[in-house]
């Protein structure tokens, strides 16, 4: 593995954990079920009823009241890059794809915040049956089935959700590390969503800065603050063939996300692939 390099003057935080250096997808979180549900071809991956919708209402107030005063407090969150994205407000009508470092728990929601828009994202079934169950689905988390019948149901989620214009995001590292300065591996679903929506990605990145001041009082005295950054979008060109673009997509975005981090020197390559990278094609 390369060493990490950063620009002069980029904080790394050091939180105590171990992480890996031969494996990307490891799982650091311990998953604790609280919930049975059954993730096959009959689960309504985009719930339409009428309880799912009254919840996931609910599920947003939290994100841009409550969840939004404990980023504030907690991390010193800063949100950048609003203005930019303004800019390309007519470019976004049909949805977008964002893409961002999966760095701490409350990362989705962060995004969301910067955004200021509902986002649907697909995620480690584990998470739909663990503790954090009912806030995860009704903030627009979709479970990824194992079985083609499911997987079928789970793409005709999203072929609707773009159909209603909606937006996506997908933490294309796979995996959370807490507090994690390098940028992992991509995986390619979220390049493909791009290519067959023909919409959109826009890399966002959450980086770090040290903790001082009144913020030592605020939140844990070993995690960071944080600023997370919105960048230009970068378009599909569906001229190119598929698997072509959806590679060129994958390999911009890593790098533009490792330039908005000030990482001049990435220690891991822009793809991984796996098991089920492969059986997908």
């Amino acid at each position: 593995m390369k060493e990490l390099i950063l620009k002069e003057g980029v904080y790394q935080p050091s939180v105590g954990i171990d992480y890996p250096t031969d494996d990307p997808l490891t799982k650091l979180l311990p998953f604790k079920n609280v919930k049975n549900y059954v993730f096959d071809e009959n689960f309504p991956y985009f719930d339409k009823s009428l309880k799912f919708r009254l919840n996931h209402a609910v599920a947003h107030f939290i994100v841009h009241c409550p969840l939004y005063i404990v980023n504030k407090l907690k991390y010193g969150m800063r949100y950048r890059g609003r203005d930019v994205l303004r800019g390309y407000k007519s470019q976004f009508k049909n949805g977008i794809i964002t893409v961002c470092n999966h760095c701490y728990r409350l990362d989705g929601a962060a995004i969301a915040q910067l955004l200021h828009h509902d986002l649907w994202t697909p995620m480690l079934k584990e998470h739909i049956n663990g503790e954090d169950s009912w806030s995860l689905r009704h903030f627009g988390g979709i479970p990824v089935p194992d079985t083609r019948a499911a997987m079928a149901k789970f793409n005709e989620a999203f072929d609707e959700i773009h159909e209603r214009k909606g937006w996506i995001n997908v933490f294309a590292e796979g995996r959370r590390w807490s507090f994690y300065k390098p940028l992992k591996p991509f995986m390619k679903g979220a390049f493909t969503m791009a290519y067959k929506y023909n919409v959109p990605i826009v890399p966002v990145c959450i980086t770090f800065r040290e903790r001082k001041g009144i913020y030592k009082y605020l939140g844990p005295k070993n995690e960071p603050l944080m600023t997370i950054t919105a960048g230009h979008p970068i378009f599909p060109d569906r001229n190119n063939r598929r698997n072509l673009e959806v590679d060129r997509l994958l390999h911009l975005t890593h790098a533009t996300i490792c330039e908005m981090a000030g990482i001049e020197q990435n220690p891991w390559p822009a793809f991984w692939p796996n098991e089920a990278e492969v059986q997908r094609g």
